[in-house]
């Protein structure tokens, strides 16, 4: 987290109300993971920990931003727990997905990963969701990349509440920012840990919607991707994937104000869409 002051007590109370509710069979921490925040987020999780059991880990010369910290937090699961769930301090994760991740992980040993969805079916949509076009529809094409590239079957590659087995976690990744969850991917891919995905609900605030900025960071990403890979006919297929995505992101964004949302496999359903 950075700079969450708005959102930080919220989520930390009714974090903990939940936990404490539905998940007491548990033993469970909550760790949090600073990554150099300068406005009141410290002082607001200090005071509640004097309530509620935290950890804290800050970054001293922070920001070193989302992959940084995705890490900090798996470098400090490996001091003796078996499984890390992480969860956005912003309100855009629902604490009850939390439950069906401990329970899929304890239940299916076999199982090193669950990801969570907002798009795998209609189950927790309402008529009044609202979701930024841009970052939906990236989502989308990269999701449908990342499956070609890698031979996975997600539907949302990235929705940050994840649940991992703490002993598929590395110490250390190559990343770039916010470019992480697609290093991520290939991490899974080349170690072949088994996954299931989970459903939880779409929740955006208005005020972290779409800053504009979708055309540099979608060709950030698709590079980032290119260099993970090393077969040719992986390269080619991201370059392919790459042009078309731009020109379908940029024809939806001309066409719609407020594109509807679909589910992962209904969205390439659409026939005016280029397969």
């Amino acid at each position: 987290m950075h700079n969450e002051q708005a959102y930080l007590q919220e989520c930390l109370v009714s974090l903990y109300e939940y936990l404490y509710s539905e998940c007491q069979h548990y033993d469970i921490d909550v760790l949090i993971a600073d990554d150099g925040s300068t406005d009141q987020s410290r002082e607001i999780y200090e005071e509640l920990s004097l309530t509620y059991r935290l950890k804290i880990v800050r970054h001293k010369s922070g920001p070193l931003g989302y992959g940084n910290t995705i890490l900090t937090l798996f470098r400090e699961a490996q001091k003796g727990y078996d499984i890390l769930i992480t969860f956005d301090a912003d309100l855009q994760h629902s604490p009850f997905t939390i439950k069906e991740i401990i329970s899929e992980l304890s239940e299916n040993p076999e199982i090193d990963l669950i990801s969570t969805s907002r798009y795998l079916t209609y189950k927790f949509w309402k008529d009044n969701t609202k979701v930024p076009v841009d970052r939906y529809v990236t989502n989308m094409f990269l999701t449908r990349t990342i499956n070609e590239v890698f031979d996975t079957q997600i539907t949302d590659a990235f929705c940050g509440l994840k649940g991992y087995r703490v002993r598929i976690l590395p110490l250390e990744m190559d990343h770039a920012g916010y470019s992480f969850p697609l290093v991520f991917w290939h991490y899974i891919y080349q170690n072949e840990f088994r996954l299931k995905e989970v459903e939880t609900p779409i929740i955006y605030r208005i005020d972290r919607r779409s800053r504009g900025e979708w055309k540099t960071r979608i060709v950030d990403y698709f590079q980032k991707l290119k260099s993970l890979v090393e077969k040719d006919t992986q390269k080619e297929k991201i370059d392919l994937y790459q042009k078309r995505t731009v020109i379908q992101i940029t024809e939806i964004i001309d066409h719609y104000t407020d594109f509807p949302i679909y589910t992962y496999s209904d969205f390439f359903k659409i026939k005016w869409l280029d397969h």
